[in-house]
């Protein structure tokens, strides 16, 4: 008796409900808890909450977290009533777990600390379960804590970044919270829709689109459209990495044209795309010699360069100035790669001054990105697209799992 006073005491077991047997199988190694309720007992229609009294019941039966090494099966007999309203139905909830699923709340918060740890499959070999299970459960607990939890009252700046579930497919849009590094919004593809889903999820936790003053974003040409669609009375700034990123696809492409018959650049590439300031010894001491000889066009594209990195350290008000200055020098090279991208720094004039002028970039947003290339690495890829956004929404919030029990 005194066991059974405990385990009531540890499952919360509380009038009506009471436990009226424990059955301990040596053999499976389980513990089944049997629960019911006491004679006479009403219990409130899950509709209109009217008192009513019991029709008819049968035991269900859920798992319950391990006590020492057996499992734990809770076997509790949940009636049917009858609404003198609504006629015969079950009653809308029980204190240990969801009707529609064979888990407790207790079970199912152990799942998703387990999920923050380790990959669901790893979960499962765990805790004896089948993975597709124990996504149905992740499922549920992330559009939970979505729905209680998000809150974009505050948000004012947005970073827009992409994924993929696994090496080259299934691409993910995520946008986070440039301030706090929450994730508000993630979502399959890389288009322009991508931005009506965010323009919607805003109202959803109280946001509002309008409050949105900053974006922080590469220079993708369906998430311009979606931006100029969507939110273009905000300030568009682009990525300082995707800018750069360019300028260093430039210097290659110059090097590549010239290497068929400039022997000493082979095997070079990483030289010219790194900052003077990460090369070693020998590297810095290879460039030296190879800015002494101002004949090669690599040399001349990566004179450029340097300049190009400043642009982002001076005064607000000298950024413009000192680009057409850069822009007039750069066009001086006469090389195609170099002039393509002046005409990217054309086209995307705005963000490009924005992003020299405020030095916002997507750091938040890669910071995610890193922790969800790692959870991707330990599951070996996403092979189902919506497991890997639920996923990001967990690893890219700080999210609280609780249960509750009456």
């Amino acid at each position: 008796m005194e066991f059974d006073k405990a385990l009531s005491d540890i499952l919360e077991v509380k009038k009506p409900w009471f436990i009226r047997e424990i059955d301990v199988h040596k053999g499976t190694k389980s513990v089944n808890v049997f629960i019911d309720y006491e004679e006479r007992t009403t219990f409130k229609c899950p509709n209109c909450e009217q008192q009513c009294k019991v029709h008819d019941s049968r035991y269900r039966v859920w798992r319950h977290l391990n006590i020492v090494d057996y499992r734990c099966y809770l076997n509790v007999k949940v009636p049917r009533i009858k609404c003198d309203r609504h006629k015969v139905l079950v009653i809308g909830e029980v204190p240990w777990g969801r009707l529609n699923i064979h888990f407790t709340h207790l079970f199912e918060q152990e799942v998703m600390k387990l999920c923050a740890e380790m990959s669901v499959s790893a979960v499962a070999k765990q805790l004896g379960e089948v993975d597709t299970t124990l996504w149905s459960i992740f499922h549920y607990q992330i559009e939970q804590a979505k729905k209680k939890q998000l809150n974009f009252s505050e948000v004012r700046r947005i970073c827009v970044d992409e994924t993929a579930s696994k090496r080259g497919h299934n691409y993910v849009t995520i946008f986070s919270d440039a301030d706090s590094g929450d994730v508000l919004y993630a979502t399959e593809g890389r288009t322009q829709e991508s931005f009506a889903g965010l323009y919607s999820e805003l109202f959803e936790h109280m946001g509002d689109p309008n409050y949105i003053n900053q974006f922080i974003m590469d220079m993708s040409k369906s998430y311009k459209a979606g931006w100029a669609q969507y939110f273009s009375h905000t300030q568009i700034i682009f990525d300082r990495f995707h800018i750069k990123k360019g300028l260093n696809e430039a210097i290659d492409k110059v090097r590549k044209s010239e290497v068929g018959h400039v022997e000493k650049l082979k095997r070079t590439r990483y030289l010219w795309l790194k900052n003077q300031c990460d090369l070693n010894e020998v590297e810095t001491r290879m460039l030296k010699e190879f800015m002494e000889d101002c004949n090669y066009n690599t040399v001349k594209a990566y004179s450029l360069k340097a300049g190009f990195d400043q642009l982002w350290n001076v005064q607000p008000k000298a950024v413009e100035p000192l680009l057409e200055v850069w822009i007039n020098k750069a066009k001086n090279t006469y090389l195609a790669p170099i002039k393509t991208f002046i005409n990217t720094i054309k086209n995307n004039y705005n963000g490009i001054i924005s992003s020299m002028k405020t030095g916002l970039t997507n750091a938040a947003a890669e910071g995610i990105n890193s922790i969800i290339q790692l959870t991707k690495s330990r599951a070996r890829g996403f092979r189902n697209v919506n497991n890997f956004i639920s996923m990001i929404y967990m690893l890219g919030n700080d999210f609280k799992f609780y249960h509750s029990t009456k």
